[in-house]
C-alpha cells in the first residue's frame, strides 16, 4: 500500500513539474517572438515613420531638394530629409514628379525604399531613389500654396523722433512640375525736427516681384514670366516695370544646399518724377537679365540666403541695375522666426532730375523683422 501510494506520489510530483516547465518555456518563447503592434492609420492624417523608428502624423505640404515639408499635428512645421524617411502613408492624393520627367499622382505610399500610388484599385511602383518633387494633387489646391509676412519697425522719441518700417509679404504655389512665386517689399522712414518740428521723409520706395518655372528636366527650368515694378521718390523714379523671360539651370542641387543661374532677355519701362524741360520723362530699353539665387541650411534652425540680378539696358534708362539682397532665417517657435537682411541696390546712370540733381547710385540697408510663414 505504502509502495503503491509513493509511486502515484512520485508520478504526480513529475506531472506538475513538467508542466510548470512548459509553462516557463512558453513565456520565455514568447518574449523572444514578442513583435510592435502594427500602427493604427487614420485616414484624416498622413503618417510619416523616420528611420529614428518614430511616427509623426500631420499634413504632407510638399517635397523639393530632398526635402519634405510636414506640418506635424503635434510639433507644427518641420522640415525633413528625404533620407531620414523610412515609410509615408498619404490620406489624399499626392502628384509626384520623377527625375525621368514621369508625373503621376495618387494616394502615396513609401516604404522599404519604395514608392508606390494607388489610384482607381491599381498601385504603381517606383524607384524611391528617382524621385525629384512631391506637392499636393491639383484635386488639394489650397494645400499647393504657402506664403510669408515679414515687418521691421524702428521707433525713436525725444531728442529724435523718427520712425522707420520695412514691410515685406509674398506667396509662393508649387507643384511638381511648376513654381509660381510673387514678393512685395515697401520701405519707409521719416524723422522729425524737434526744433522746428518738420517732418522729413528720407526713404520710400516699394518693389513688387513675381516669377513662373516650368521644371521640364531635373537640371533646367524655363521662366516663362519674369515681373517686377518699382517706385523710388528718392532715385526719381515714379515706376519702372520690367518684363523678362529665362532659362534657369540647377548649379547645386542637394538637401542642404541650392544654388540656381537664370538668363534672358526682357523689355523695361520707366518713367520719372522731375527731368529737365527738353528731356522726356519715359524711356524704354530692351535688355538682358542674370540672375542667381543661393540658400544654405546652415542648421536645422538657421538658414542662410542670397540672391543677385543685374538688368543690362540703355543709359537712358539707367545703364546696368543691380540688386543684391542676402540674410538668414532663424526660427523661432511655431511659425515665426527672425530675419536679417541686408538689401544692396545701384543704378549706374540715375536720372537727373530738372534742378540738375543726380540721385546717389548705391543705396543699402539692413533690416532686422519678425516673420510668420502660412
Amino acid at each position: 500500500m505504502n509502495n503503491t501510494i509513493a509511486t502515484l506520489t512520485t508520478v504526480i510530483l513529475a506531472l506538475f513539474l513538467s508542466l510548470t516547465q512548459s509553462t516557463f518555456s512558453y513565456a520565455e518563447d514568447g518574449r523572444t517572438e514578442w513583435q510592435k503592434p502594427t500602427p493604427v492609420f487614420k485616414q484624416d492624417f498622413d503618417w510619416i515613420k523616420l528611420a529614428s523608428d518614430e511616427w509623426l502624423k500631420g499634413d504632407i505640404i510638399s517635397m523639393y531638394d530632398e526635402k519634405l515639408e510636414f506640418d506635424s499635428d503635434e510639433l507644427d512645421m518641420q522640415t525633413i530629409d528625404l533620407e531620414d524617411i523610412a515609410e509615408l502613408r498619404s490620406k489624399e492624393w499626392q502628384s509626384i514628379r520623377m527625375f525621368d520627367g514621369t508625373i503621376d499622382e495618387g494616394y502615396l505610399v513609401i516604404k522599404d525604399g519604395k514608392l508606390s500610388l494607388v489610384k482607381n484599385g491599381v498601385t504603381t511602383h517606383y524607384e524611391f531613389s528617382n524621385l525629384l518633387s512631391i506637392a499636393s494633387s491639383g484635386k488639394n489646391e489650397r494645400d499647393l500654396w504657402d506664403g510669408y509676412v515679414n515687418l521691421g519697425i524702428n521707433l525713436r522719441e525725444g531728442n529724435t523722433v523718427q520712425f522707420d518700417y520695412t514691410f515685406s509679404a509674398g506667396i509662393q504655389r508649387r507643384s511638381s512640375s511648376s513654381r509660381f512665386k510673387t514678393d512685395y517689399t515697401a520701405d519707409y522712414s521719416r524723422y522729425e525736427d524737434n526744433k522746428t518740428e518738420e517732418t522729413t521723409v528720407t526713404a520710400d520706395s516699394e518693389r513688387l516681384t513675381s516669377s513662373y518655372d516650368w521644371f521640364f528636366n531635373p537640371k533646367i527650368y524655363f521662366r516663362a514670366a519674369d515681373f517686377e515694378y518699382m517706385a523710388d521718390d528718392f532715385l526719381n523714379l515714379d515706376y519702372r516695370i520690367h518684363y523678362g523671360i529665362a532659362l534657369g539651370y540647377h548649379i547645386v542641387d542637394t538637401s542642404r544646399t541650392s544654388w540656381d543661374v537664370n538668363l534672358g532677355p526682357s523689355y523695361q519701362k520707366s518713367k520719372f518724377l522731375d527731368v529737365k524741360e527738353d528731356e522726356s520723362d519715359s524711356e524704354d530699353s530692351f535688355g538682358l537679365t542674370l540672375g542667381t539665387d543661393f540658400t544654405f541650411e546652415i542648421s536645422s534652425d538657421i538658414d542662410y540666403e542670397a540672391s543677385y540680378n543685374v538688368q543690362v539696358i540703355d543709359e537712358a534708362s539707367g545703364g546696368n541695375i543691380h540688386h543684391f539682397q542676402t540674410g538668414l532665417e532663424i526660427d523661432l517657435t511655431n511659425d515665426f522666426d527672425l530675419d536679417l537682411t541686408f538689401y544692396a541696390d545701384r543704378t549706374e546712370n540715375p536720372k537727373e532730375d530738372s534742378e540738375g540733381q543726380v540721385p546717389e547710385k548705391n543705396d543699402f540697408r539692413l533690416v532686422v523683422g519678425l516673420g510668420y510663414d502660412f
